[in-house]
């Protein structure tokens, strides 16, 4: 049902950012954000049967009694009065072009226990799938010197319970409990054959990949109503993750020699986070809304990378920088919020958050730095008459600040080792956008955004010179800009003859700019694709208890911009998939599909430099196909 509100698109917020500030989805229940980053939107709505709802309401504007957190739009699902014992089940059976089979597979049930409601869910399953990897390398010249064909066999388990309880402690007073776990396993086992220009096999690489880990979380929620008009929320969230990989052997043979020498990655880490949220909500007259409150949050990451090299008769260490270390990071945050109804068609949204953090690294790197930040943001709504809404934006953002980058890493399979920056510093986002919504016929909706970004301290890739060499580096690379245009459109079909079809436009253009650190010429940012385009198409049949549909997924071509080498990244035809659903067989919702219909995979160009990238000597250059094929499922969806 949300899924097919015209012009809304389901947010969790962002879950990655340290804290809760910015983890509050656009979705309610009843009025009441149901969830936090323990667990997702998409799981809280799988668990509702369809019976329970009473309404789904669209949200345009920003309203006193609703707290919109930056959305501009949010959809709230109304449940019926009385809603008791529930339950829901999904099975979703796949098959790979290869002929791997798998399986997902969730259930929950709902139930009333005194004052409280509690829902109990566990999902899971195991997949597997191979990947064809197709390599070419070429000289300076781009002359043809070697190839290579990979298969890459994947296997993947994983099992997520899960327990929500909202209790109900009193008429003004409500404690909710979030709580989950997941553990997964992943193998991948790799094979390489290697042939010169004439065709002739001359070396075969293995790999053996394990990888394994277990993350839990859990949400702590308290609301309190003093009054009508006065209210306040208590969030405490505690995380932990914990992750190894390895030993991972990349081991290499001369198909007439035999053994020539091995790389082995040994790599482990853990994560915590815990937050603590208090915020103080008075809504004083029907007009006006105030929140006051303050967050603070510990973060704190630890990792271990180990690299040797065996050469067949001694396993020798090879030592990286910054490869054993911590990040610790504490963080606060004080905060105010205005919500002003200035009419029945203007509202004025205006907030302000200060934060103070300290982050320190020990280990291989040892080192403490503070920042302070102000984050202030207002928002125009203006609603011209009751099809088109004007909104404008000013706001400044800290980006989050990703702890995997002060320490090192390595992508043995490309040879690619990456150093840790302790001097990485999160880029700060300065914001102006406007945004135009118009609404036509009873189901169709379109939406313009134009947003500018000044960028202070870019994140990207900086070369770090060492007594074994330039490496390259996460880092802040100088100020950046961003003009980006973003299209939304949802129309029914009708006037084209197709009778209860509707489709979903989603196109964004990015313009962005940076001043090379290596060249000093203008390019764009690393890693961001100048335009995407998402096509979403489904036709019903009511009578015939029938629905089809299809989407597409295209991304122009992307770049990086590392030290001494430039990558260049097509997805060639784009991603299409397509189903056919029916519910005629005891109501049971039953879908089969193909993803990855076209099947043509993605493409890489690496170019190496001799050198630094500045200079423009080709060294040598890499072609790169990679593509898991068509996938075929089957899914079976009820309530009881």
């Amino acid at each position: 049902m949300v899924g097919r509100v015209p012009g809304f698109s389901l947010s969790g917020g962002d879950t990655d950012r340290r804290g809760l500030g910015d983890s509050f989805g656009n979705l309610l229940i009843n009025g009441q954000r149901p969830s936090n980053k323990s667990l997702s939107l998409e799981t809280v709505l799988q668990r509702i049967p369809t019976e329970d709802v009473a309404r789904v309401e669209l949200i345009q504007e920003a309203l006193p009694q609703y707290d919109m957190r930056g959305h501009p739009r949010l959809v709230n699902v109304v449940l019926r009065e009385g809603a008791g014992r529930s339950g829901s089940w999904a099975s979703r059976f796949v098959l790979s072009d290869s002929g791997r089979a798998g399986n997902w597979s969730e259930i929950s049930y709902s139930m009333p226990v005194g004052n409280a409601d509690v829902v109990m869910g566990i999902e899971g399953g195991f997949d597997g799938n191979r990947l064809r990897r197709h390599h070419a390398f070429h000289n300076g010249q781009d002359e043809p010197e070697f190839f290579s064909r990979v298969s890459d066999q994947r296997a993947y388990s994983e099992i997520i319970p899960s327990l929500s309880v909202n209790w109900a402690i009193s008429e003004r007073s409500r404690l909710r409990f979030d709580g989950q776990v997941e553990a997964w396993t992943w193998h991948r086992g790799a094979i390489d054959f290697t042939r010169d220009a004439a065709g002739t096999l001359v070396t075969i690489e293995t790999n053996q990949t394990q990888n394994h880990g277990a993350i839990g979380s859990g949400t702590l929620t308290f609301n309190h109503d003093f009054t009508d008009a006065l209210s306040s929320e208590t969030i405490l969230l505690a995380s932990r993750e914990r992750w190894a990989d390895g030993p991972e052997p990349y081991e290499v043979y001369d198909v007439e020699t035999g053994f020539l020498g091995a790389t082995i990655v040994s790599f482990e880490g853990d994560y915590e986070e815990t937050a603590l949220r208090q915020t103080l909500s008075w809504n004083p007259n029907p007009t006006h809304a105030f929140e006051i409150g303050a967050e603070t949050a510990i973060n704190a990451r630890d990792t271990d990378l180990d690299l040797f090299e065996d050469d067949g008769t001694v396993v020798t260490p090879i030592p990286l920088p910054v490869s054993s270390t911590r990040v610790e990071e504490t963080r606060s945050e004080i905060f105010a919020n205005h919500v002003w109804s200035a009419s029945d068609r203007l509202s004025v949204e205006t907030g302000l958050r200060y934060e103070f953090s300290e982050i320190t690294q020990t280990g291989d790197a040892e080192q403490s730095r503070s920042f302070t930040y102000a984050k202030p943001s207002v928002t125009l709504n203006w609603r011209q008459d009751d099809r088109n809404r004007l909104r404008f934006t000013a706001r400044r953002d800290v980006d989050q600040l990703e702890f995997d980058k002060f320490a090192s890493s390595i992508d043995a399979a490309d040879d690619n080792p990456v150093l840790g920056n302790p001097d990485y510093v999160p880029q700060r986002t300065w914001t102006i956008e406007a945004e135009w919504e118009r609404r036509f016929g009873e189901d169709g909706s379109f939406s313009l955004q134009i947003g500018y970004d000044w960028i202070q301290d870019l994140d990207g890739w900086v070369p770090i010179v060492t007594d074994d060499g330039v490496f390259d580096a996460p880092g802040n690379i100088g100020d950046g800009t961003n003009l980006r245009v973003t299209g939304n459109l949802t129309s029914p079909l009708d006037r084209f003859g197709l009778t209860n079809a509707v489709i979903d436009v989603f196109l964004e253009w990015y313009d962005t700019k940076v001043d090379d650190p290596l060249t000093g010429e203008s390019r764009h940012w690393s890693g961001i694709r100048e335009w995407e385009l998402s096509l979403d198409f489904r036709q019903t049949f009511p009578q015939r208890q029938l629905a089809w549909g299809w989407d597409y997924h295209w991304l122009s071509d992307g770049e990086t911009f590392l030290a001494q080498e430039y990558r260049e990244f097509d997805n060639t035809d784009g991603d299409f998939d397509i189903y056919v659903e029916t519910t005629r067989w005891f109501g049971m919702t039953v879908r089969a599909g193909v993803d990855g219909v076209f099947n043509n995979g993605d493409d890489r160009r690496r170019v190496f430099y001799d050198g630094s990238r500045a200079d423009g000597v080709i060294d040598a250059i890499e072609y790169r196909n990679i593509s898991m094929g068509q996938v075929a499922y089957l899914r079976f969806q009820d309530t009881f």
